[in-house]
């Protein structure tokens, strides 16, 4: 059989599995390898620790399983999904199930790892402190009319959010406050622009930034940052790197937007939707209005048919007189008579009837008239009546006994009553008197006479 027919025949999965195993332990470099990634589906377990790694900042790609014994695990790093590490050991094949996974016997945090294991440290330290708790975040202000911004001008992160103000909200004032966002130190700078920003008497504080890194975005997971932002008065919306990104400024922050454009829309949401409602309260009020109108010109129209009715009732009460009279003056003058009196009661009539007009008009003038002066009247009612008890008030304050205390005259009382001459007194008699404020007691040691007083 040739060496080509021999590489077709089949072997089992079992045969398979054990040459890939053969295969790991005869490879030096597979017994001792190290291998760089982040932790992903760490699963504790009684007397190990399974996790998988896989490249930083991948969201797929190859994973590596991996399997540490307990009392392998270091005493400086505390192993967490994300944590970057440098796991070393050896490649082994499983062979129950044709899996290779690596065996770790020594593990250490390193570059993003360390910063990830200070950002924990941190995190858990301020949340102790109630520096994240909910209860002390305050809301937004609806229509705030100043925003201060604090973030770099040469980073093109806030734009987003600046254009988006200056197009749909102009009226909305915008105050950059520049500082750097990223570098040795840049935290410092940061919580300074902050606090520069609290004292600029602005509505509402914008920190934000673009994408970056996480080496870059590292500054805004800084102590002097998160303690700037808990001891501004103003409240505060971050928008910082990416939406997946979630930093300690986030967190100690008021409200956090996923993107500067997301940030702007929070910003004018209380706008956008008064000028939504705006038309909505205009048309009420026109309505409210019309109906109050429109009832006031019912009450006019009730008022005036009254007004109508009592002058026809009244014509038709004199109108039964003169048809009355008009019958005696038949009844017993001749017809001459008759006729001159007819012809008086008809010129009566019309002018009757022409005053009665006159009185109709003059009365709906009154009616119109009377309508317009109502609440001035009104007013100048209240206006009096409010003279008026201001006068009583002071005539009561003249009345008042204890007014003349406070002018610096004293009531002497002897027995508990009121002492009006000297000569109710006598030598030894102990008295009180009452001041404005106050009283003292004394006792009477000689009594002069009006004579003696001149």
């Amino acid at each position: 059989m040739s060496e080509g027919e021999k590489l077709h025949i089949p072997m089992t999965v079992a045969e398979f599995s054990q040459r890939m195993s053969n295969l790991f332990a005869r490879i030096s470099r597979f017994r001792d390898i190290a291998v760089s990634g982040e932790i992903t589906g760490m699963r504790p377990s009684a007397n190990a620790i399974y996790f998988d790694l896989k490249d930083q900042g991948a969201q797929g790609g190859p994973l590596l399983s991996c399997f540490l014994r307990a009392d392998r695990l270091p005493n400086d790093v505390k192993l967490a999904d994300g944590l970057a590490v440098v796991a070393r050991g050896e490649i082994i094949n499983y062979g129950p199930r044709s899996r290779y996974s690596l065996t770790v016997r020594e593990i250490a945090a390193t570059g993003l790892g360390l910063l990830f294991l200070e950002f924990q440290a941190l995190k858990d330290r301020l949340q102790r402190e109630g520096l994240f708790n909910d209860d002390r975040k305050r809301a937004l202000p609806r229509f705030p009319r100043k925003v201060a911004v604090v973030s770099t001008r040469e980073g093109k992160g806030i734009d987003d959010f600046v254009r988006v103000i200056e197009k749909r909200a102009p009226f909305v004032r915008l105050h950059i406050f520049d500082t750097r966002v990223q570098g040795i130190g840049a935290e410092r700078d940061i919580a300074a622009a902050i606090e520069r920003a609290d004292r600029s008497g602005a509505d509402l504080i914008v920190l934000g930034r673009g994408g970056g890194s996480y080496e870059d975005l590292f500054p805004f997971n800084r102590e002097e940052v998160v303690r700037a932002i808990v001891a501004a008065q103003t409240p505060i919306l971050t928008a910082i790197g990416h939406s997946a990104d979630i930093h300690l400024a986030d967190i100690a922050a008021d409200e956090r937007a996923n993107t500067p454009s997301l940030a702007a829309d929070r910003v004018l949401e209380g706008w956008s939707k008064a000028a939504e409602w705006l038309p909505k309260m205009s048309e009420r009020l026109r309505y409210a209005a019309q109906r109050g109108l429109d009832r006031a010109t019912r009450d006019l129209e009730m008022h005036s048919r009254a007004v109508e009715t009592a002058i026809v009732g009244r014509l038709a009460a004199i109108q039964t007189k003169i048809v009355q009279r008009e019958r005696s003056l038949v009844a017993l003058d001749p017809r001459a008579r008759l006729a001159a009196r007819a012809a008086a009661v008809a010129t009566k009539s019309e002018q009757l009837q022409a005053s009665a007009a006159a009185l109709l008009r003059r009365a709906r003038t009154q009616i119109d008239v009377r309508g317009e002066r109502l609440p001035d009247r009104v007013a100048g009612l209240a206006l009096r009546k409010r003279s008026l008890l201001d006068l009583r008030s002071a005539a009561l304050r003249g009345f008042d006994p204890h007014a003349p205390l406070e002018r610096g005259y004293a009531i002497v009382l002897r027995d508990g009553v009121a002492v009006r001459s000297a000569l109710q007194l006598q030598v030894g008699d102990e008295v009180r008197a009452r001041f404005g404020r106050g009283a003292a007691r004394a006792r009477i040691e000689r009594i002069e006479t009006e004579e003696e007083q001149a």
